[in-house]
C-alpha cells in the first residue's frame, strides 16, 4: 500500500491522535476516513451545484396549476 506524508504542528499532531483514540481508531485510519469523507463531501456539493446552476439556465419547473392542467384536472 503506498504511503503519503505531510507536514502538521506539533499540536496538530496531538490533537489528531487523541481524536484517533477517543474513536478507537489508529492515526493512519482517522486520517484515511477523515480525509476520503471531506473529499466525497466536497464533490457532493460541487455535484449540487453545478445541477442547481443547470436547473437555473434551463428551468422547466411546473406549478400546482399548470401541472393539474397538464393532467387534465
Amino acid at each position: 500500500m503506498p504511503t503519503i506524508s505531510f507536514r502538521i504542528s506539533n499540536q496538530e499532531k496531538e490533537f489528531i491522535e487523541q481524536m484517533a483514540k477517543f474513536n478507537g481508531m489508529s492515526l493512519s485510519k482517522l486520517i484515511r476516513k477523515k480525509l476520503l469523507e471531506a473529499l466525497k463531501e466536497q464533490m457532493d456539493m460541487e455535484s449540487y451545484e453545478k445541477m442547481i446552476k443547470l436547473h437555473q439556465i434551463k428551468d422547466e419547473s411546473l406549478s400546482h396549476e399548470e401541472m393539474k392542467r397538464e393532467l387534465g384536472l
